[in-house]
């Protein structure tokens, strides 16, 4: 689904080129966005487990979750090794483990699952269908202009939930230096940006209806200033790995110079 252009606020600084199916949304926390890919940074698709930093934020608030529980693994194999263990809620963040938001959606029910997307102005804000999956199917969809309307709003506690809750999950999202981690494994992530950057990020794949996206959505902390930042790629006629939207957002990041091209003023002139 394209949300009219005119909706968005938009900044656009020179970058590289990008390919059809590909955006990158980049802005300080406050001040205007810079869109690299046009038209694209308002598509939605479905958020797939980007939708988990926002799930953990309602998890923690309904009590469904605390920062120490342990949820036990229920001895099903699934997809991927890491997720057949024991797990907490930064592991299961930090490795993608789907069964347990699925409980954890269970445990929140459709109301208040409703109630918050609403409240989080997240995305396509409803979903229709089971209360397990529509994060995963499409019933859900957010553009990624939305993903970072959204984060902005988290990473400046501007949501309606505990602010101990988004530090949990800022803590949850913190990425080793250099590293990513996904349900896949870790993986390098080669950030050009000066050395005291810290990252905190979620990856997101999915298919639906036979079109692939690969997110990476997540906050960038450098020299006392903060970045929040949405890339996606989707294809219906290629492969994408799960590496994919991180890798389209280091072609656009290591492009950028943070003490200028992405402060408020330099956004705002280059409207």
């Amino acid at each position: 689904m394209l949300i009219p252009a005119v909706a968005l606020a938009v900044a656009t600084l020179a970058a590289p080129a990008l390919g059809p199916g590909e955006c990158v949304v980049v802005a300080p926390l406050h001040g205007a966005e810079t869109l690299y890919g046009g038209d694209e940074c308002g598509r939605r698709t479905l958020p797939a487990s980007t939708f988990k930093i926002a799930h953990a934020l309602v998890a923690l608030q309904t009590k469904v979750v605390t920062p120490t529980s342990v949820i036990r693994w229920d001895g099903t194999r699934r997809d991927y090794p890491a997720w057949n263990q024991d797990q907490t809620l930064e592991s299961s963040i930090r490795v993608s483990a789907v069964w347990v938001f699925q409980q954890f959606a269970a445990a929140i029910g459709r109301d208040s699952e409703l109630e918050h997307l609403r409240a989080f102005g997240y995305g396509s804000g409803t979903f229709a269908h089971s209360v397990t999956e529509f994060w995963l199917n499409g019933d859900l969809q957010i553009s990624p202009a939305e993903q970072v309307a959204f984060l902005r709003r988290m990473f400046s506690y501007d949501l309606p939930v505990d602010r101990a809750d988004v530090d949990t999950v800022k803590a949850d999202l913190t990425m080793p230096r250099g590293k990513l981690q996904n349900a896949a494994g870790v993986h390098d992530f080669a950030l050009r940006w000066p050395g005291d950057t810290i990252v905190r990020a979620k990856t997101g794949n999915g298919t639906v209806n036979g079109e692939r996206v690969s997110w990476l959505i997540g906050q960038l902390e450098t020299g006392g200033r903060q970045y929040v930042f949405a890339s996606r790629a989707r294809s219906s006629n290629r492969p994408l790995d799960t590496t994919a939207g991180a890798d389209l957002a280091l072609r656009v990041l290591n492009t950028i110079d943070p003490g200028t091209q992405l402060s408020p003023a330099r956004a705002v002139a280059a409207r």
